[in-house]
């Protein structure tokens, strides 16, 4: 582990991330938090009320060196670091800045959970294809994406909600 501060994520329990942000920022070592924040309007069948939430559900960027990385794991609401091939994820400073300066602008900013990568393995688990398995090979839009069914050597285009489809697998490239 280095000890130049550099950024990593934290993947913290569900609706913890402002309290383990408050955590970190307490420490007199140095390093820093950042929990980009996005406004949105909820709206209940009595009631319409506007709330802060993060941009990135259970996700915190951290700036440490190697001894806070160490001292955040006993942190309330940590659950781990986000990690890519077994090593944690490190966010370049120029990414945290875009992030920031998104925030700042007059654009609505949201985030898109990308689960459905191109070559995961999903299942239809929801109407009449209920149970059908395959490799994710195409994604056209919010809606439309192409299943390699496995036995059939074709691809078969469904138009389906993404919520109808659940990750069983991951990626499958080459």
């Amino acid at each position: 582990m280095i000890n130049e501060r550099q950024w990593y994520v934290v993947y913290t329990k569900s609706n913890a991330e402002k309290k383990f942000t408050q955590q970190v920022q307490r420490l007199q070592s140095g390093c820093e938090a950042y929990l980009p924040l996005t406004v949105e309007t909820r709206k209940w069948s009595d009631r319409t009320k506007t709330i802060t939430v993060p941009l990135f559900k259970s996700y915190v960027f951290v700036y440490v060196n190697g001894d806070e990385f160490q001292q955040l794991k006993r942190m309330v609401g940590f659950v781990n670091y986000v990690r890519f091939n077994n090593q944690p994820a490190i966010v370049s400073n120029a990414h945290i800045h875009l992030i920031k300066q998104s925030l700042q602008s007059s654009y609505a900013v949201s985030s898109l959970a990308s689960r459905l990568v191109l070559g995961v393995e999903v299942e239809i688990i929801a109407g009449s294809l209920q149970g059908y398995r395959g490799t994710l090979i195409e994604r056209q839009n919010k809606q439309s994406v192409a299943i390699e069914v496995r036995g059939l050597e074709q691809s078969m285009l469904v138009t389906i909600p993404i919520e109808l489809l659940k990750v069983i697998g991951a990626p499958q490239y080459g």
